[in-house]
């Protein structure tokens, strides 16, 4: 017997359209699922709440953070030296809100150029106890002068007749 697409085989239980909107469907389940993946991977990390000191010393121990605080006013000799020590860079931060709510943090790893007391760092971490263990290269520094209101440049000086 002959069919509309060509003849007919015994032993065959579906046509050529059939097939096609199997492999479509197929097709479509996978760039879906792939699709998802890359989303789930790419934003994973930016998922994560910021948190500060005081958030922080509230939370539950062992999960991971992203601490945003100000580093505190104490001595900080070869900082960069430190953080490639076995024991890293030991340092206190600072609440944003509140100068008192301290924390203290370990950290390891390239230091931005940029760290020093009072300005804002940004690092993903655990907390352990009343310290938060600071993932290896996971800090970054705020620079004050993209972050805060600048004035208003000065309007220009009229034309005298």
């Amino acid at each position: 017997m002959t069919g509309v697409i060509g003849p007919r085989r015994k032993g065959h239980c579906y046509d050529q359209p059939m097939k096609s909107r199997v492999r479509f469907t197929l097709a479509l389940t996978v760039a879906a699922v792939l699709g998802g993946a890359l989303l789930y991977f790419s934003i994973g990390g930016a998922l994560q709440a910021y948190v500060s000191p005081g958030q922080l010393l509230k939370s539950p121990v062992g999960q991971t953070y992203r601490l945003d605080a100000i580093v505190s006013q104490q001595p900080l000799a070869n900082p960069q030296d430190q953080a490639y020590t076995a024991q890293g860079l030991r340092f206190w931060v600072q609440d944003k809100e509140n100068a008192k709510v301290r924390v203290r943090v370990v950290y390891t790893g390239a230091v931005p150029d940029a760290f020093k007391a009072t300005r804002e760092v940004v690092m993903t971490g655990t907390r352990r106890g009343d310290t938060f263990v600071a993932n290896p290269g996971s800090m970054i520094t705020k620079c004050p002068s993209k972050f805060q209101n600048q004035p208003d440049p000065p309007a220009p000086a009229a034309k005298k007749s």
